[in-house]
């Protein structure tokens, strides 16, 4: 039955590396069940992870099928213009290293949040509970959907490669993701994701660099082509280059809002391994875009532009066309558990929102971490499922729509420019916050449907006369998604009420450390244990003991209940 599938004999090896990778992800999975005690470390790995599994974990954890499948697939569609899918997403992700990644780490560890949601209740103080649950909602409903999309491409590629039918593929790939997730919780994510993504990292430094010893390299035979593919616009011109260029720059909005990224922020064992794991990061993503494009620029080259009927298996066909059918099947079953790689992130998150932000925060807020961990597992079993049955029912949609337009948009527009604003602007409010969340993921919605609408409206005639309205229409959503988010975020923040005591917050993280730890410090040095329980003598003063004391001491974050 394999030999039917696009990998022909290799089939047999992608089945079989894929079936003994599987195994080890579920031994990962046994093995981290034995390091939880607490819902932080089945969240977050009880803040433990180091600085080079974190910086692949979060690399591997975004990328998934979009840089395995999709763009070598829109290289091998629009030449080299395909390389601006880097254009957003490397900046973005360094800033979101530079600027975001040291704060959220020390104050959801002040004020132990373990989520983004109950993060986000706290610091805008809100005691009315319609921050938490409209972001938990959102992060359900977004991150549920994502798992499916992946599921749905684990097999969608397994089939194509092997002849396999894609409802095993998708039962297969779901009951070990929801297995490996379940038992291990973030301790298994982060390093299954570690595994894929080094994988991954070296099949896109190998392959371009065999196809460049074969052909050279590939610009002079892309010329040849056809001028577009050469082109830094795909022939693009006017209206029509500039949206397109601002959709591949959008694309990097979406990682301020995704929860799956943000949590390797928080999960970092110490803050001053930040630095190095922004390094592994950037390194990871930059080697592996170039690498990926080339790919799909390789692929014309080798196959020619009518050799490939699915641009889909265009990393699938170089691979098998450059490595005999074992190297073959470890890569290419590597690619698959990239993608696995993504939903297992997205379903933690899915379960923490559920678990953390709704059942303890608001059914039962004195529940037990062993109570919680249990819980934890069981909502993960039953996300799993659905996922599993979303991804039966929409493995007729294109993957991609149903990642960028809707999981990767939908959570960038809406959660993304709170969160900013949260580490950044002491005047945000929570009335803002939700405001700014309904506002985005609408527009997310709604805009990837305008062109729908507005066939029915009979409106689209009137907007084809006009090259900037066409190019508008067609620009990826989360860009006015975004810019909308932020206005209403700020115009409603502007006109409420701000949280109190935010200044003295926010300037004593702008203190050096050894000012909040000195005990020549005016406010004196509070008595307090070291996080995490270390049982040794004398206790390790860690950097967040230091900042948690220095504000428990002073009540930065009390509310003013009484």
């Amino acid at each position: 039955m394999a030999s039917e599938g696009l990998a022909g004999s290799a089939g047999v090896w992608v089945l079989g590396t894929f079936g003994v990778y599987l195994l080890v992800l579920l031994g990962i999975g046994l093995y981290s069940s034995q390091l939880m005690d607490s819902v932080d470390d089945y969240v977050i790995g009880g803040r433990s992870i180091g600085p080079v599994v974190t910086g692949f974990s979060e690399r591997a954890s975004e990328m998934s099928g979009w840089l395995t499948l999709g763009v070598p697939s829109d290289a091998f569609g629009t030449g080299v213009m395909a390389f601006y899918n880097g254009l957003g997403m490397i900046p973005a992700d360094l800033f979101a290293w530079a600027g975001l990644a040291k704060r959220l780490r020390k104050y959801t560890e002040i004020v132990k949040a373990v989520t983004l949601p109950t993060f986000f209740e706290t610091r805008l103080q809100d005691d009315t509970g319609y921050v938490k649950g409209v972001s938990a909602f959102v992060l359900m409903i977004f991150e549920g959907g994502y798992v499916g999309a992946q599921i749905v491409a684990a097999g969608t590629l397994l089939e194509v490669l092997t002849g396999v039918s894609s409802v095993i593929g998708i039962l297969v790939g779901g009951v070990i993701v929801v297995g490996y997730t379940m038992l291990g919780g973030y301790f298994a994510v982060a390093w299954s994701d570690y595994v894929q993504g080094a994988i991954i990292l070296a099949a896109f430094i190998i392959l371009p660099v065999i196809a460049f010893t074969n052909y050279g390299l590939p610009f002079s035979e892309l010329a040849s082509v056809g001028s577009s593919y050469t082109s830094v616009t795909a022939g693009m011109t006017g209206w029509a280059a500039i949206f397109g260029i601002i959709s591949y720059a959008a694309i990097g909005l979406g990682i301020p809002g995704n929860p799956h990224v943000m949590v390797r922020f928080m999960g970092i064992n110490e803050v001053k391994n930040i630095r190095l794991a922004a390094l592994v990061a950037q390194l990871f993503m930059f080697i592996a875009y170039i690498g990926a494009g080339f790919v799909g620029l390789y692929a014309l080259v080798v196959f020619g532009q009518s050799g490939i009927e699915d641009p889909n298996n265009v990393m699938p066909l170089l691979t098998l066309e450059f490595f005999p059918g074992a190297i073959a099947g470890i890569i290419l079953a590597a690619a698959l558990a990239a993608m696995m790689s993504s939903a297992d992130s997205q379903l933690l998150v899915a379960t923490s929102a559920i678990v953390e932000d709704v059942y303890h925060g608001y059914v039962n807020p004195d529940a037990s971490q062993d109570t919680l961990v249990r819980y934890s597992q069981y909502v993960t079993l039953a996300l799993g499922a659905a996922s599993v049955a979303f991804a039966f029912l929409a493995q007729n949609t294109p993957i991609y729509t149903l990642v960028l337009d809707y999981a990767w948009g939908g959570l960038g527009a809406a959660i993304g420019p709170t969160l900013i604003a949260a580490l950044w602007w002491k005047r945000v409010t929570a009335t803002g916050s939700v405001a700014s969340m309904i506002v985005g993921t609408t527009t997310m919605i709604l805009w990837t449907q305008l062109s729908t609408v507005l066939e029915l409206l009979g409106l689209m005639g009137a907007i084809d006369g006009s090259p900037f309205l066409t190019g508008l229409v067609g620009v990826y959503g989360l860009f006015p998604a975004f810019i909308l988010s932020t206005a209403t975020l700020i115009v409603v923040s502007l006109l409420t009420k701000p949280p109190e005591g935010v200044d003295d917050h926010f300037k004593s993280f702008n203190k050096p450390l050894s000012a909040l730890s000195s005990s020549g410090d005016p406010t004196g040095t509070p008595e307090y244990v070291t996080d995490g329980g270390r049982d040794v003598d004398p206790k390790a003063v860690t950097e967040t003991d230091t900042i948690r004391a220095h504000v428990e001491e002073s009540n930065y974050w009390d509310s003013g209940e009484e």
